[in-house]
């Protein structure tokens, strides 16, 4: 039963890997822009920052025209504070928004971006997250489909290639596997939601649907989730996007360092209350793990799921330009993220426990 359950899953998420392929759209360098493009990046408690790739990335940005800028909300003090000021320093298109208070009973990230609204003028408005290093392609891409569509676009990164274990950890991050999930209107509020807020990207709106979202109502703290639900209600919708390499998406090169995020990833579901996030990601793992862990009980049943998940990797090298060392330590990243969430379980949630009764 386990394997059949195992072998249908994989088959729903090439499904789902597939129909992104085939519906999503792609950043592209030959893409050509003349409006303005603003982006607006909310740095949470347990954002991360890369400054050097920022630098690197974005140092050869033709600001002079006005053409791009940058806005970065700090709610409160933050740890890389320092950075995003020299990042500040060297891009002068770079803007820097610190609140130190807030209203009593108000999320930060929603509050933030409703306060910096107002003195947004760009025609495409981007709200990113902190871990994603940009291209100026990137802004010149998206600039121009939204445009041309008068929608919004939610761009998924591809992974950066720092350490091949690292990049195989990476990549094995669920809101890919189920990423055009998305698209399915009839379950998106039971399932789409917690998938857009636990994702990490970019979306890409026109200034009139920007200037149109009432932040004032808002009081979820993933601005991801918080434009789902509103437009949802107006009935409104976006296009998936990848960002091929002119958005990547950056993570910790120290492995430890990696494995004590996406083990601070459970307990923000836990917090959070997402439930439906939690056991999105215990799906996906369940996928991913079941030939790893189950091959000498369920040997016929393993062999099959393997067949398919090097399938699964086939496309995903397509679509996530996965490279091949990082695909071969599926095993070991599997056992990773099967071990965090162990950790997670019987180490804060027993601490939890602990000082509730």
């Amino acid at each position: 039963m386990l394997g059949l359950l195992a072998l249908g899953l994989t088959l729903v998420m090439i499904f789902t890997l597939v129909k992104n392929a085939l519906i999503g759209t792609q950043l592209r360098a030959r893409d050509s822009f003349n409006g303005t493009v603003e982006l607006l990046i909310p740095i949470s408690t347990h954002s991360e920052f890369y400054l050097e790739p920022w630098i690197r990335n974005l140092s050869q940005i033709r600001s002079g025209s006005g053409q791009i800028r940058i806005h970065i909300l700090i709610d409160g003090h933050h740890p890389a504070v320092n950075a995003w000021e020299e990042l500040r320093q060297k891009l002068p298109y770079v803007e820097i928004h610190t609140y130190l208070t807030r209203p009593l009973g108000r999320e930060g990230v929603p509050w933030m971006i409703e306060q910096i609204a107002p003195s947004v003028t760009a025609d495409v408005v981007i709200i990113g997250d902190a871990e994603l290093v940009p291209t100026e392609d990137a802004f010149t891409s998206i600039g121009k489909l939204v445009t041309e569509k008068q929608k919004a676009y939610f761009v998924l990164p591809q992974t950066q290639k720092l350490n091949v274990l690292g990049e195989a950890i990476a990549s094995l991050n669920p809101t890919l596997a189920l990423a055009s999930v998305f698209g399915f209107r009839k379950i998106r509020r039971n399932v789409s939601h917690p998938l857009v807020s636990i994702a990490q990207g970019w979306m890409g709106m026109p200034r009139a649907l920007f200037k149109n979202f009432d932040w004032s109502k808002v009081n979820i703290p993933s601005w991801k989730e918080a434009l789902a639900k509103g437009w949802d209600l107006e009935n409104k919708s976006y296009i998936l996007a990848f960002g091929e390499k002119h958005l990547l998406r950056y993570y910790p090169e120290d492995v430890s360092i990696h494995a004590l995020q996406i083990k601070t990833n459970w307990d923000e579901f836990w917090k959070k209350g997402d439930r439906t996030g939690l056991w999105l990601f215990l799906v996906v793992l369940f996928i991913w793990s079941f030939p790893v862990f189950f091959f000498l009980s369920h040997p016929f049943w393993s062999l099959a799921s393997i067949i398919l998940l090097v399938l699964y990797r086939f496309f995903t090298k397509i679509v996530f330009q996965e490279s091949f060392s990082a695909m071969l330590l599926h095993p070991v990243a599997v056992v990773v993220w099967v071990g965090t969430f162990f950790w997670w379980a019987f180490e804060g949630l027993q601490q939890k426990y602990k000082q509730t009764t």
